[in-house]
């Protein structure tokens, strides 16, 4: 559509608003409430409830916003559980905190998060983290941000990659920023299930020099915590092919005419307490400088450290070791064609790995960290009709894992598994899991990896603004972009049964820990393993520095990416007397390479040949887009948008290697050659501001997206193990709608309530079969509540947020209903001292993963409360 058309098109568009607008006392203006929004001063709750809402009835395109309420004073403890506030915005917690959310039925890493408009690099400690492109909000402290935007609908001049939604974190100007400014916050933080309390520090302080031309901000934080999550776990689920004994015994086969075909039954799991100790220290530096009125010149540095070394004892149950070593299956129960229930016999001694275990408990302590910088360069220039903008910058994350030091204990015993009841694993061993000096080390390992992500980007924008009745202004612009990803892991040789591991003659009993306390509370029953022999991972340390490891490359896993994308874009903003609104469009082109170790065949089994192999590929992406805002009545705002949008695949699903796991004999492989999720977008909405601090809105959106990727499961063999592999592929598409509701309103002076739902309605169907099939990240209903109260002296807010069950794209996984409760309270001792306490997870949800069904648990976790005292100076 050209705009000479449009222009004609809009006025038959708005016809119902003129006659709304013939009735008003006078039609808003853009400028008159950006005056209006000038002379609020934000503090407190209700400060940041009329700024939020300000910022999305300004806003042209479809956006919600969350301000703080005072200098280095955000809602939550964590970025990422204040956006989950957000309509349409869900949160994927780890280890109890928020680290990744999605937009609108849309995965994580569909979404993409910027700091002040650019992208920031980001890293996973986690030694089985797949690469991906969701940012891990962890790194971020809250006290940083000055608001957070979430653009539902897109515009020509932002950057591409987000299919739901894009995510932009701003942080304070110096010259905006009162001179002298100082904050510090000091808490304590208890951990109900560590039972440990560790201190939460932060301070933040802003000079502006006489001239008042130039400003340099700076905030140092430091937060501590130390972590336990309880848990059952099960992995490998896959369906599997048995052949029937005489004696009514199971043994895996891979015949065609087996007895039993398309079994879903579990390749391992087990009862694990996962303990971290996690230190975030992070620095950022905000400079600014407007020599003369048509000049600004800013810069800003952040870096953000996370220690978080950490372990994890598992006693386990492994069917996949039974499978391989010749066992059997008896007392087998099958339920909606899933092993639910089953006894796994002892190893013959004579079977052809040469090791006489059945299974193992493991114990395993890790040296981690990870560090994520920014460093952005802004000039701005003012001349005449023109204002033009140069950007440059560089975004670095790196680390990972760099000891994974591993012990494994063997015994040789029956033990029976029973999944039949959702929520709860029951085992039994028949050689006792707190008999410990029963359990024989049968491996030490000693692994690492590394990952490194960053990139370099340069921008140009420039506005004229013409003097037009229905044109306001003409922007274009350039980017580019070079984005690196790589990953590398090491691995111990020599630690096996028949290395290290054979010389030693270890047993757990050498090696004796307290169990924890409370393991498991409320989560399971009486025939759930709560009680096990604890390792000494200190002792184990001690003692793993005498043993001399052979590492080498595990060349399968090792991989790197780049990724160069050119995009220009031209933009018209227009306005009338009662509508404003943007079209324009953006051309991206990107070009990728994959690169990796492939196998190459070889004579000798034994020992495996890789060749260092790259594949290219690039694509081109046309995205138009227009955002329309009418002005209905002074405080009634109709809102239309379409758009066209792409987002690029998982690092590790683009990967042209394969990265699995040995004890669990899993892994996944890549795709260079997947195509971009691509869809085209359409957004309708009506917001209703019937107070200062009162907003009420509905809007509906629907994402056809024309290929989503699906994940096929294969059964593969690396190191002589058959592992269950997953490779990602270009799947059916489908559609994504939904509808929102929000209501914000001061109730009487000083209390309010803040309240939104989310119903969205995915859809689509296997390219084979036609079967409904789910959609990773889309959850048919999610809600949030809020109710806050202040008056001079007290502050307070009580928030609970809930989603239902979402596919996580992994497999088949599903995760449960999850609900949260938190609370915020402040009391005011003086203008410069305050007092504040804040609980999370009140309710001590525990987190629920299953595959296919609740016959196969993935994962029941129990993270327990947090809670935080302290205080805050401030003048």
């Amino acid at each position: 559509m050209s705009i000479s058309s449009l222009r004609y098109l809009l006025p038959v568009l708005l016809l119902p608003v003129t006659t709304l607008n013939a009735d008003a006392n006078q039609p808003r203006t853009e400028n008159s409430h950006a005056d209006s929004l000038e002379k609020i001063q934000i503090r407190g709750i209700r400060g940041s409830v009329v700024e939020s809402i300000n910022t999305k009835r300004n806003s042209v395109s479809v956006l919600d916003a969350i301000t703080a309420e005072d200098i280095g004073k955000f809602p939550d403890k964590n970025v990422a559980e204040s956006l989950q506030r957000i309509t349409g915005v869900s949160l994927t917690r780890v280890q109890g905190e928020g680290e990744r959310v999605g937009v609108r039925g849309t995965a994580p890493s569909q979404n993409q998060t910027y700091i002040n408009g650019q992208s920031i690099a980001s890293a996973d400690w986690w030694i089985s983290s797949q690469p991906n492109r969701g940012f891990n909000y962890t790194m971020l402290p809250s006290e940083l941000v000055s608001s957070l935007e979430v653009y539902k609908a897109p515009e020509a001049d932002h950057d591409e990659g987000s299919l739901g939604g894009s995510i932009n974190i701003k942080t304070r100007k110096p010259l905006e920023t009162e001179n002298n400014m100082f904050v510090g916050t000091a808490q304590m933080q208890y951990s109900e299930t560590s039972e440990k309390t560790d201190p939460q520090l932060s301070l933040l302080y802003n000079w502006i020099n006489e001239d008042n031309n130039f400003g340099a901000l700076i905030s140092l934080i430091r937060h501590e915590r130390h972590l336990r999550r309880d848990g059952l776990e099960s992995w490998g689920w896959a369906e599997r092919d048995y052949n029937i004994d005489a004696q009514g015994s199971l043994s895996e086969t891979q015949q065609e005419d087996a007895d039993l075909k398309d079994i879903w039954s579990p390749g391992g799991g087990g009862s694990a307490v996962f303990e971290q100790h996690r230190i975030r220290s992070s620095a950022m530096l905000s400079l600014q400088y407007q020599p003369n009125l048509d000049w600004n010149i800013e810069f800003q540095t952040l870096y953000s450290q996370l220690d978080a070394n950490n372990r994890n004892q598992n006693f386990l149950w492994q069917p996949s070791t039974v499978y391989g070593r010749g066992g059997k299956v008896s007392d087998y129960q099958i339920q909606d064609d899933t092993l639910t229930s089953a006894t796994y016999s002892q190893m013959p001694n004579d079977n052809p790995s040469g090791r006489p275990f059945s299974t193992a408990m493991e114990a395993i302590w890790r040296k981690s960290k990870i560090e994520t910088n920014i460093y952005h360069l802004l000039l701005e220039h003012e001349f005449d009709y023109w204002k033009s903008q140069y950007q440059i910058g560089y975004t670095r994350a790196s680390g990972g894992t760099n000891g994974d030091f591993t012990s494994q204990w063997s015994a040789n015993t029956d033990f029976s598994v029973n999944t039949q009841t959702a929520k709860d694993i029951q085992t039994h061993y028949s050689t006792s899991p707190l008999q410990a000096d029963a359990w024989a080390i049968s491996e030490v390992r000693k692994d690492s990896h590394n990952s490194v992500d960053d990139e370099l980007f340069a921008q140009l924008d420039f506005e004229y603004q013409l003097d037009r009745e229905f044109i306001d202004s003409i922007k274009f612009g350039t980017k580019y972009k070079r984005h690196t990803r790589d990953f590398i892991r090491f691995r111990s040789r020599n630690g096996g049964y028949q290395g290290l591991a054979g010389d030693l003659g270890w047993t757990l009993a050498d090696f004796p820990a307290a169990f924890p306390s409370d393991y498991l509370k409320g989560v399971g029953s009486q025939n759930t393993l709560k009680d096990y022999a604890f390792a000494d991972t200190d002792a184990l340390n001690s003692a793993y520095s005498e043993l001399n490891f052979i590492q080498t490359e595990e060349k399968p896993s090792s991989f790197d990416i780049t990724e160069n994308s050119y995009a220009g874009y031209t933009k018209v903003n227009f306005s009338g007397e009662s509508y404003r609104g943007n079209i324009g469009v953006r051309v991206v082109h990107t070009q990728q390479t994959a690169s990796a170790y492939q196998q190459t065949p070889t004579n000798d089994a034994q020992q495996l040949d890789y060749l260092w192999t790259t594949s290219d590929k690039s694509y081109t992406d046309v995205l138009p887009s227009i955002n329309i805002a009418m002005d209905w009545r002074e405080d009634l705002v109709f809102r239309v948008a379409a758009s066209k949008v792409m987002s690029r695949p998982e690092y590790h699903h683009l990967m042209p290697s394969t990265n699995y796991n040995v004890t669990q004999a899993q892994g996944a492989g890549g795709n260079p050659e997947l195509d971009p999720f691509r869809a085209t977008k359409f957004d309708v909405g009506l917001e209703w501001y019937f107070d200062e601090a009162a907003l009420f809105s509905i809007a509906g959106f629907q994402k056809d997206v024309k290929s989503f990727i699906d994940i096929q499961r294969y059964q593969e063999e690396y190191e002589n193990i058959e592992m269950i592999i997953n490779r990602p592929v270009n799947g059916s598409g489908g559609t994504i709608r939904g509808l929102e509701l929000s209501w914000q309103q001061e109730i009487i002076y000083g209390l309010g309530i803040i309240a939104n739902y989310t119903y969205i309605d995915g859809k689509r169907k296997d390219l084979e079969t036609g079967e409904n099939i789910n959609i990773p990240g889309h959850s048919d209903h999610t809600a949030n509540l809020t109710t806050y109260f202040e008056n001079d002296w007290l502050s307070t807010r009580l928030s609970y947020n809930y989603r239902t069950d979402f596919a996580t794209g992994i497999g088949e996984e599903i995760s449960d209903d999850i609900g949260q409760l938190d609370v915020n309270l402040s009391l005011m001792l003086t203008e410069h001292v305050s007092l504040v306490f804040e609980g999370i997870n009140l309710t001590d949800e525990i987190i629920y993963t299953y595959e296919r069904n609740q016959y196969a648990p993935v994962g029941v976790y129990r993270n327990g409360r947090r809670f935080y005292a302290g205080a805050r100076l401030s003048f």
